[in-house]
């Protein structure tokens, strides 16, 4: 099921960014445009856990501005758009974003400890090796963009939990302005995957994420 970004308590640094662009008088596309997903890879789950990650790049090769406004897969019961914002004290909440801009000839990468996908009750268990597809929604007609993403236990680079960098416990974390339900499932998830994750950045996504 596809669910467009949620809206945060404030428009966020997506939402800003249009303004800007808008400002400039950059065009944007209908649709995806030049847009392309790198390296696309899912979290495995950790036994019990509902909840995992999605990374990747976007690289907009076109001359207009793409904008993403939703994730989905038909693996999974629903899939949301998350952004991981540290304070001044070092704590790390999760923000929901309602698109993501991407501007002519940029990249926008999400990654352990900054924009994730976190993706919702999967139609069955997701092991190492196996394939997930995402499925991103562009532009004014929610154009749609497939990518075929691997589940892996770790991050690309990282041999094994004992590489990793330490995560920090997302049940402790502020899930923004999700609602009470998502709460609670977001933080197992997560925490459960972020011990691969970077310290103090958090793995948005963990299994989770």
């Amino acid at each position: 099921m596809m669910q467009r970004f949620q809206r945060p308590a404030g428009f966020g640094v997506a939402v800003l960014l249009a303004a800007g662009l808008s400002a400039c008088g950059q065009s944007e596309a209908p649709g995806c445009g030049g847009l392309q997903v790198g390296d696309p890879w899912v979290r495995e789950a950790p036994s019990g856990m509902d909840v995992m990650g999605a990374y990747f790049t976007l690289d907009n090769s076109g001359d207009d501005t793409v904008v993403v406004n939703g994730v989905s897969s038909t693996q999974f019961e629903r899939a949301e758009v998350h952004e991981t914002v540290v304070n001044d004290d070092g704590q790390a909440s999760m923000q929901p974003m309602e698109r993501v801009v991407v501007p002519a000839g940029e990249r926008v990468a999400f990654e352990p400890g900054g924009r994730h996908v976190m993706l919702f009750s999967p139609s069955q268990p997701y092991a190492a090796g196996d394939q997930v597809e995402l499925i991103l929604s562009c532009g004014s007609q929610d154009a749609e963009l497939p990518a075929a993403a691997i589940v892996r236990a770790n991050a690309p680079g990282v041999a094994t939990d004992a590489d990793a960098e330490p995560g920090m416990n997302h049940e402790d974390m502020n899930h923004g302005d999700s609602d009470a339900g998502e709460a609670d499932e977001e933080p197992a998830g997560e925490d459960a995957a972020g011990k691969n994750e970077t310290a103090g950045a958090a793995d948005d996504s963990a299994t989770a994420e």
